[in-house]
């Protein structure tokens, strides 16, 4: 009885058409009437529950200016009505309980997943069931993979604690409580708002609908097990048996702050031919954990390793492919997995810190550089700048999310990803003049504007710049020798072109979804032969 009551959640049910591999949805789960009763109680206590959770300042507030805490008879008021709740809840699951016990259809799933759970061959039977991802069974392992990462964790930011005295920690204790409260309250909802729950009921129908299309579309869904623990909901789109040759390229996606694999970029690279396999962040929906730097980075090298190990895709031929915020985990991928094919970022930052304090007051803007540094520090540049390959970055012409100062080109904390990551890989080309030029050219609100930047300092001459660039091998950057004894005018025309062919532009904000045309392998350096 007890898997009746506290079993998941069953939404659709799928077959199998053994003729095309694809799942075809015969029909959502009808829960009967006592399902029905327990469930939307339930429903509503948890809808509660996460607004009681993100407005407890508020109440404890209330609680403390009306005197609450304070009076014994609204105290016992309030157990009361806690109490009334609990009893609600349990009465509810028992009802949940006996109303799944007399459905047939739940009954068959349970056996179901009981086998599957047992004998991982018996998984293509699940996979006609989509419901609650918490009792997917695991699918892959991080130590099911025999493969390497390059590099380590990055170092963390250190904040000068172990110069301190004993009396300095002591005395810094309470900063740490408010920089924990504000890390943990403030800056990962604002930073990753679609791990609070409230965004994600809001959002569960239109994800629903985005799974069951991936799903009939020979999405392979899949559960992955991270070293420290968190779980890890993936999809997987095989198209390596069309006949398009994109489909041997594996695009492992990386969505943003508020999208999540169902309705997310997986589409611009599955529309554009290509194998994509999607997954979402720490803490979105079937994701277990909270989307803080270092569960992130667990997350993409679990999603890479079962890429290589368990899909059968090389290294070489994934590219990695992210939407705003999820460029952190895209460049740290990269890093620690050089010899990927290529990397696209769409709408991406160097750095959060200054979008952070562009959004706060003034007196704040300290407090929360310190609470980033510590908590949310997500550096794309310091991590893009150790991959020595392709790189496509597109920038959102009408941008006003990532921009300090909203639809401002200029102010686009994209132009200072293209500008860092350049001045990396080539600092004997990006001098002081080429860098004036490159940002008059970053400043143009359009297509005109940047011609009209490029004919003022003389024009490119594309296959000039070309065989300026072509190299001997295949590049590992910083290319230091090159453009040493370039002349000043050189530097400025190379310059411009790198910025042409390392930045597209797209004409819309933020959040409109990137047309397919727009995903296209990255330029690289011509090598001699």
């Amino acid at each position: 009885m007890l898997q009746y009551i506290f079993g998941p959640r069953l939404y659709r049910i799928f077959s199998l058409v053994e003729s095309t591999g694809q799942r075809k949805l015969v029909k959502n789960y009808e829960v009967n009437r006592l399902e029905w009763l327990s469930e939307s109680f339930l429903h509503t206590v948890s809808y509660a529950l996460s607004i009681t959770y993100y407005c407890s300042p508020f109440f404890v507030y209330y609680g403390y200016t009306r005197e609450i805490f304070s009076s014994p008879d609204r105290l016992i008021y309030y157990l009361k009505f806690s109490l009334s709740i609990c009893i609600g809840m349990t009465a509810s699951y028992l009802l949940r309980g006996l109303g799944r016990s007399i459905n047939t259809e739940y009954q068959k799933f349970i056996e179901v997943l009981n086998t599957a759970k047992k004998d991982k061959l018996q998984m293509e039977s699940l996979r006609n069931y989509d419901f609650d991802f918490k009792a997917w069974p695991v699918n892959f392992r991080w130590d099911e993979s025999s493969i390497k990462s390059e590099v380590t964790n990055p170092s963390p930011i250190s904040d000068h604690e172990d110069s301190k005295s004993v009396i300095g920690k002591i005395f810094s204790i309470p900063s740490k409580i408010l920089d924990y409260c504000l890390g943990h309250g403030i800056a990962r909802p604002m930073a990753f708002p679609g791990s609070v729950k409230l965004l994600q009921m809001a959002m569960a129908q239109l994800a629903d609908q985005g799974r069951t299309s991936l799903l009939e579309k020979k999405g392979l869904r899949a559960k992955l097990l991270c070293e420290n623990g968190n779980e890890i909901d993936s999809m997987f789109v095989d198209r390596r048996s069309d006949e398009t040759g994109e489909g041997q390229t594996l695009v492992v996606t990386c969505e943003g702050n508020a999208a999540f694999y169902e309705v997310g970029i997986m589409d611009t690279a599955r529309k554009a031919g290509y194998s994509v396999l999607g997954w979402n962040h720490p803490g979105f929906f079937g994701s277990t954990g909270k989307p803080f730097p270092d569960q992130e980075r667990e997350a993409i090298d679990v999603v890479m390793k079962y890429a290589v190990t368990k899909l059968g895709f090389e290294v070489d031929n994934i590219i990695l492919f992210a939407w705003s915020i999820g460029g952190y985990t895209a460049s740290y991928g990269a890093m620690m997995y050089p010899d990927v094919k290529a990397v696209v970022l769409d709408a991406t930052f160097d750095g959060i810190i200054q979008l952070g304090a562009a959004r706060m007051p003034s007196f704040a803007v300290n407090t929360v550089k310190r609470v980033i540094r510590k908590y949310m520090f997500l550096d794309v540049t310091r991590q893009i700048v150790k991959y020595s390959g392709p790189v496509q970055l597109i920038r959102r012409q009408r941008e006003e999310i990532i921009t300090t100062r909203p639809q401002v080109p200029i102010t686009n904390r994209g132009n200072y990803l293209l500008w860092k990551m350049l001045l990396y890989r080539y600092p004997n080309i990006i001098s002081e003049k080429s860098t004036e030029a490159l940002w008059q050219y970053l400043a143009a609100y359009d297509s005109t504007g940047q011609e009209s930047v490029i004919a003022k300092n003389g024009g490119i001459d594309e296959e000039a710049c070309e065989r300026r660039l072509t190299l001997k091998k295949k590049p590992i950057f910083p290319l230091e020798k090159l453009g040493e004894s370039w002349s000043e005018e050189e530097r400025i025309e190379v310059t411009l072109f790198l910025a042409t062919k390392y930045m597209a532009h797209f004409d819309a904000t933020h959040c409109i979804a990137l047309p397919a045309s727009y995903f296209q392998m990255p330029w690289a350096h011509r090598v001699r032969r």
